[in-house]
C-alpha cells in the first residue's frame, strides 16, 4: 500500500510549488560517492555540490511555504489555524463579530459561492463555516490524489462575505481548522456569551442583530445573475496535449520530433559532418514547430467535435480539461425544473474510487428561471505522454447528455445557447 503523501509534500502542493526529485539527486549522489569510495576521490565534489544543491532546494521550499502560510495577514484580522484549515479532512473556520448579525443572510450569502457549505451559529456573536476540500492528482499515476483546503473558495467568501463583514460589523477573530479539532482544541471566546446591556438601549432589553451588509445582502440574489463558467483551464501547461489526451486521441510528440530529426541528420550527412550537425538541428527545430502546430490544430478540432446545429456550444475544451467541469444551459423560455433534474439523475458514470456506478451530474443550479448550471463528476486522465494524471470532464458522458438530455429539451423547449468552462481543481 503505497504511503499518503506527507504534510509537507501537500503544503507545497497547495502553494504550487514544483516538487524536488530527491529521488533522481541522491540516485547521482550515491553513484558518484560510491565512484569516490572506489578511489576516483574528485568524484566527491560533485556528490557533495548535488547534496547541498538538494538542501538549498529543501530550505526554498519550506520558506515558499511559510510564505504561503502568512497570505491571510493582510486581512486585517487576527487569524489563527490556517495550516491546520489547509491540511484538515473538514476544512472549518469560526468568526467572532463584534455585534450581532442575521445568520440567515450570512448563509444565504454563502451559498452563492457553494451550497454544500454548512454555516452554523455557535453564539449571538459567533458562526461556524464549514467547507468542501479540493482534490489535486498525484505528480505521478497510481498515487492518491491529495486533499486540501480551497484556498480560492476561502477567497472568494473573503472577498464576498468576510469582507464586508469586517467592515460594517467588525471581525474580533478567525478561527481555523479541522471540524473534529477545533471544538476540542479552541474554545469559543466571548462571542459566544449574552451582549451585554447597549448605555443607550432600552434598560434590560438587549440590542437587536444588525442587518448585514449591503453588500452581503446582495449575494442572496446571485442566482439572478447569469454567470459565466471560469476560463481556468485556458492557462494550464500543455493544454493542446491536455485537450487531446481528454478526447482519448493521442497528441503529436517525440516521435514526429525523432524522426524530423533523424532526416535531416541523414541528408545534412550529404555535406559532410557540418552539414549533418546543421541538418540534425535544424530537423529538431522544425519537428518541435511541427508536433506544436498538430497539437493545436488538433485541439481546436476537438473543440468543434460537439455540434448541434439548433445551438450554439462554446468552451467545450475548456470543459474537458477542468478539474470542476461546469455547462451553463440558457433556455429559449422556462421549463418544468423537477423534470430536467430526474433526466439528468438518470445519468451515471463508474467510479472507480467506489468501484460502482454513480451520479455524473453531481450539482444542478438555477441561475435565473432561464438559465441552469450543472455541475458533473471529473474523470481521472491518466496521460499517455508525460504530463501529470489531471481531472477533466467526461468525452463520453457529455456525448450521452447531448442524446438524452439537451437534443430532446431543445426539440420540446428550445436551447439558445450551452457555455462550459470549469475550475481547474476538483471539489470533494
Amino acid at each position: 500500500m503505497k504511503r499518503p503523501p506527507s504534510d509537507f509534500a501537500r503544503l507545497a502542493r497547495a502553494f504550487q510549488i514544483p516538487p524536488t526529485k530527491h529521488a533522481v539527486a541522491f540516485t547521482f549522489i550515491g553513484a558518484l560517492a560510491g565512484l569516490g569510495a572506489l578511489g576516483m576521490a574528485p568524484m566527491f565534489i560533485p556528490a557533495a555540490a548535488i547534496l547541498a544543491g538538494v538542501g538549498g532546494f529543501e530550505l526554498t521550499d519550506r520558506r515558499a511555504i511559510a510564505r504561503g502560510l502568512r497570505e491571510l495577514d493582510d486581512w486585517g484580522v487576527p487569524v489563527t489555524g490556517y495550516r491546520e484549515w489547509l491540511l484538515a479532512d473538514e476544512p472549518t473556520f469560526e468568526v467572532e463579530l463584534r455585534r450581532e448579525v442575521d445568520i440567515e443572510v450570512i448563509a444565504s450569502a454563502t451559498a452563492a459561492f457553494d451550497s454544500a457549505i454548512a454555516v452554523t451559529r455557535l453564539g449571538e456573536r459567533v458562526f461556524r463555516v464549514v467547507t468542501r476540500r479540493i482534490a489535486m492528482p498525484a505528480t505521478r499515476p497510481g498515487r492518491p490524489p491529495i486533499y486540501l483546503g480551497d484556498r480560492r473558495l476561502l477567497r472568494e467568501l473573503y472577498a464576498g462575505v468576510l469582507a464586508p463583514l469586517h467592515a460594517d460589523v467588525g471581525i474580533a477573530a478567525l478561527r481555523m481548522g479541522d471540524l473534529g479539532k477545533l471544538s476540542a482544541l479552541v474554545p469559543l471566546g466571548a462571542g459566544d456569551q449574552p451582549t451585554a446591556p447597549s448605555a443607550g438601549g432600552m434598560g434590560a432589553f438587549r440590542e437587536p442583530a444588525m442587518a448585514a451588509p449591503p453588500a452581503l445582502q446582495a449575494l442572496q440574489n446571485i442566482e439572478t445573475t447569469s454567470l459565466r463558467p471560469a476560463q481556468d483551464a485556458r492557462l494550464l501547461s500543455g493544454r493542446s496535449q491536455r485537450v487531446l489526451e481528454a478526447a482519448g486521441r493521442a497528441p503529436t510528440g517525440a516521435g514526429t520530433v525523432v524522426a524530423m530529426a533523424i532526416g535531416g541528420l541523414v541528408t545534412g550527412a550529404q555535406l559532410g559532418w557540418v552539414g549533418a550537425c546543421v541538418g540534425a538541428l535544424g530537423g529538431l527545430i522544425g519537428g518541435i514547430a511541427v508536433a506544436i502546430g498538430t497539437n493545436r490544430r488538433n485541439a481546436h478540432a476537438v473543440a468543434n467535435l460537439i455540434r448541434w446545429e439548433g445551438f450554439p456550444i462554446e468552451g467545450y475544451d475548456d470543459w474537458l480539461i477542468s478539474g470542476r467541469p461546469l455547462l451553463d444551459v440558457e433556455l429559449a423560455s422556462p421549463i418544468d425544473r423537477d423534470a430536467l433534474a430526474a433526466q439528468l439523475d438518470r445519468l451515471e458514470a463508474f467510479s472507480v474510487e467506489a468501484n460502482q456506478s454513480i451520479r455524473w451530474v453531481q450539482e444542478v443550479r438555477w441561475l435565473s428561471d432561464r438559465l441552469v448550471r450543472i455541475e458533473t463528476r471529473p474523470t481521472l486522465i491518466q496521460p499517455t505522454r508525460k504530463l501529470r494524471p489531471f481531472y477533466g470532464g467526461s468525452h463520453t458522458m457529455f456525448q450521452a447528455l447531448m442524446d438524452d438530455v439537451l437534443m430532446p429539451l431543445h426539440q420540446r423547449s428550445g436551447i439558445a445557447a450551452v457555455r462550459m468552462g470549469g475550475y481547474v481543481d476538483r471539489r470533494v
